[in-house]
């Protein structure tokens, strides 16, 4: 099988055997990372099980583009039941870097875990050979440390996974750390450790078969030519707050066989503090939105650290700081409320303080140890009522709002978290758009390129209006099935999918790319993977109606879409979107209307083959799909 290695590894821990599943008949209809970890998710998991149950698996699966020398392929899939999801139900993370392709090296798809060991234990793997370890010096200690142990142990070529403190006291929002900073969200860390498992040590030295390398290679190429983009290296957060001067990038992120100029690098802080920072964790505490601007650049350089040697997620950390600033300055909680120096929110000592009280569940701590919507639950209403409209059980609401960006008002409810990778397709072309409409000339993005986009890679001209709700609902279906894709292929969100360029004489991307590049890896026809998303977003759908979900209810934005007008942008002004033709609109003080969203959400129920008004697939649907099986998760 070019591409896939054939096989995945399974544990059960509760009695200590390791098999093999044959990875064959999943590849064939689920391409692999998110897809086959559903799908294997919908065969094993039953509703009724709890997120540290014994029965829950913990998946880790990746896509036959991994280590295949395809640019930015390095991304692998978690699956499993979240302890972070209100209530705990199916959800995904995802981790990229080195592991996932020192996996496939070693011979292997995925793996999958189950059960519970009755001791501390970490799987070791090298190659073919796999076995479970005593982890009982490992257990208590910190990410970092496990890190330089395994390095130690089992030489600096190993790559890992493992979870902190947070994890092994079952904080919800824990995170699973591994080889090159990389991180998975939904609380994986916390189910890893329920396992009384300690971490994953993997080596291995094969080659993934690729089946047109000399395609592969100018494919290769062509991406690199027309990868060029605006390149958004200092986040944006640093950027709003006027503090982007702080950072200066000297080097590339550098994850697993990419030659793509990446949005996380290294950099150098303050002018004498380098390192590498990844993703969203670099900027959750920036002292200076706390009203600290005399507090060092060390305490923002170290934040990231902290929070990742303990393993507690920084989406859900950003969410509590603030939270709790906007309670300091309401004077709804104080140092004495929640035995914390609040007053002290934005220095390293309450960033020190409240780490290690989530961590190791103490006081205060043990509330915000449940997450933040679950903690509202538990605190006085007037503190509730400071929640802002961001705060979501699993990563970070509206931050591209359905109120300017109508498609997103389909695509933010469909997913059991907030997936930031759906909502960066329109987002990151927004950016490049945005730039042009405050500096024009500044990127070559104009409001007729987006239509040129929209017509491309989302179906129609009308898609190019971002606030209008014609063309929306293909629009969203086309975006998920993308993501879907990217996410079972293995690909890399910051490159993928490549929608604009500076470098082609439109400026509009490549829709077909993926497509080319897997027939170039697998041999088999690109037009398969389309097939492959509509039967991955079918397994998603009937999971989260067996464990729940109602139908077409649960499919609405929150409500205060429909009923508070947007406010403006993060630096206070208007927030501006394409429209019609070459027109731009502001979507300040909107709301979504419910008429025009109902019938769009209908519009998109027919197109997916799903009945109109019930939003659960047709019979005849799930049977052109070839996933009659799935029937009985949606009665």
């Amino acid at each position: 099988m070019n591409g896939w290695m054939g096989k995945i590894l399974q544990v059960d821990l509760g009695n200590g055997s390791i098999t093999e599943i044959d990875t064959r008949p999943y590849a064939e209809k689920y391409l692999g990372g998110r897809g086959i970890a559903s799908r294997i998710y919908w065969e094993t998991v039953r509703p009724e099980t709890k997120a540290f149950d014994p029965a829950n698996r913990l998946i880790f699966m990746a896509g036959p583009l991994v280590a295949s020398g395809a640019q930015a392929a390095n991304r692998m899939s978690v699956v499993g039941k979240s302890p972070m999801a209100y209530p705990e139900g199916f959800c995904y993370g995802n981790l990229g870097g080195f592991f996932g392709a020192e996996m496939k090296q070693a011979g292997w798809d995925g793996i999958v875990i189950t059960g519970r060991s009755p001791e501390p234990v970490y799987l070791n793997i090298h190659n073919d050979k796999a076995g479970l370890l005593d982890a009982s010096s490992l257990w208590g200690k910190g990410a970092l440390e496990v890190e330089k142990i395994v390095g130690q142990t089992h030489g600096e070529r190993a790559r890992f996974i493992t979870t902190g403190i947070a994890g092994e006291n079952r904080v919800r929002s824990a995170i699973l750390y591994g080889s090159h900073q990389s991180t998975s969200t939904a609380g994986f860390g916390a189910v890893m450790a329920s396992k009384n498992l300690k971490a994953i040590v993997i080596r291995g030295n094969g080659k993934v078969g690729v089946a047109d390398p000399a395609g592969l290679k100018e494919l290769n190429r062509y991406t690199v030519k027309i990868c060029q983009r605006v390149h958004l290296a200092i986040p944006p957060l640093f950027v709003g707050t006027g503090k982007g001067h702080l950072l200066e990038v000297k080097g590339k992120g550098g994850c697993d066989r990419c030659g793509i100029i990446c949005n996380r690098n290294v950099y150098l802080y303050g002018k004498r503090l380098l390192g590498n920072r990844r993703c969203q964790a670099m900027e959750y505490y920036l002292p200076w939105r706390y009203g600290r601007d005399d507090e060092p650049v060390d305490t923002v350089f170290d934040s990231p650290t902290l929070a990742n040697d303990l393993s507690i997620g920084t989406f859900e950390l950003q969410s509590i700081c603030d939270w709790l600033y906007a309670c300091l300055k309401a004077g709804v909680l104080t140092d004495e409320d929640i035995g914390l120096p609040l007053s002290r929110i934005g220095t390293r000592e309450f960033l020190e303080k409240l780490l290690h009280a989530i961590a190791h569940r103490r006081g205060f701590g043990d509330i915000l140890a449940e997450g933040l919507v679950r903690a509202g639950e538990k605190v006085p209403p007037k503190a509730r009522a400071m929640f802002s409209r961001y705060v979501a059980p699993i990563g970070m609401m509206d931050l591209a709002p359905a109120r300017a960006i109508v498609a997103h008002a389909l695509i933010y409810p469909m997913e059991p978290r907030v997936h930031q990778p759906t909502i960066h397709e329109i987002s990151f072309i927004n950016a490049a758009w945005s730039l042009n409409n405050m500096q024009p000339g500044s990127t070559n993005i104009t409001t007729r390129v987006i239509h040129n986009i929209a017509m491309a890679f989302w179906g129609s001209d009308a898609a190019g209006d971002l606030s209008s709700y014609e063309g929306k609902a293909l629009a969203a279906l086309k975006i998920q099935n993308r993501t879907y894709t990217k996410d079972s292929l293995g690909l890399c969100d910051f490159t993928w999918p490549i929608t604009y360029s500076f470098a082609t004489p439109d400026h509009v991307g490549d829709p077909d790319l993926e497509a080319k590049i897997f027939t170039a890896v697998t041999g088999t026809d690109g037009k398969e993977i389309d097939l492959a998303a509509e039967r991955i977003t079918t397994v998603q759908r009937a999971i989260m109606v067996r464990e729940g979900r109602k139908v077409p209810k649960d499919d609405y934005p929150p409500e205060f879409n429909f009923t508070e007008p947007l406010g403006p942008g993060p630096r206070g002004g208007p927030v501006m979107v394409a429209g019609p033709g070459d027109e731009v609109i502001d979507a300040t003080g909107k709301v979504l209307d419910r008429d025009k969203f109902t019938a769009m959400l209908r519009e998109y129920y027919g197109l997916r083959g799903w009945d109109e008004a019930t939003g659960l697939p047709r019979p005849e649907t799930l049977k052109k799909l070839g996933v009659e099986d799935l029937l009985p998760g949606f009665k």
